[in-house]
């Protein structure tokens, strides 16, 4: 567990599946959640439980609670390439996270680009988002992500298409 100045970070198990739960039946759409088709999933809770029981070693997986020990999202380091020296990173928060600019995902994007960049030496994050998720975009970019590429209309949902864009930042941005 890491305690931050307004987060607690602690490596996610299998009583937060319904809590990632969540995030899947939103009506909201992330981008992060897609499978490897780019397309959306609905897993159950036990689905999901066993995910949270069986991480690899390739994947880092943490749950973000406030001070009160209330579970507001997730950090995700995962698809580390040590020999290419990048790895993809998942921030699940609602949209009001990114809208009122709140302190606890400040603490979470900070460990996980302290433990990507400086414990792993990865030279480079990838993330990917929904057209859709403004809030998240417009929160990479205040944190020096760039905008490396949009795949236009690669996911049909909700009874429409949608562009998946693909974010980067290297560790020489980091401050």
């Amino acid at each position: 567990m890491i305690n931050k100045e307004h987060a607690i970070i602690r490596t996610s198990d299998l009583f937060d599946a319904k809590h990632l739960l969540r995030f899947y039946a939103s009506e909201n759409m992330y981008g992060a959640l897609l499978d490897g088709k780019r397309e959306p999933i609905l897993p159950n809770q036990s689905e999901l439980e066993e995910l949270l029981q069986n991480k690899d070693a390739t994947q880092s997986f943490y749950a973000v609670e406030d001070k009160e020990g209330n579970l507001h999202g997730f950090i995700v380091l995962k698809g580390i390439n040590q020999e290419a020296l990048f790895g993809e990173i998942i921030l699940l928060f609602d949209n009001q996270t990114y809208l009122t600019n709140s302190p606890l995902i400040h603490d979470a994007l900070e460990f996980i680009e302290n433990k990507a960049f400086r414990q792993l030496h990865l030279k480079k994050l990838v993330t990917t988002c929904i057209d859709e998720e403004e809030p998240l975009k417009n929160f990479l970019q205040q944190h020096l992500y760039i905008l490396a590429g949009i795949m236009r209309e690669v996911l049909f949902a909700r009874g429409k298409w949608h562009n998946l864009e693909t974010w980067v930042k290297l560790s020489s941005t980091t401050n």
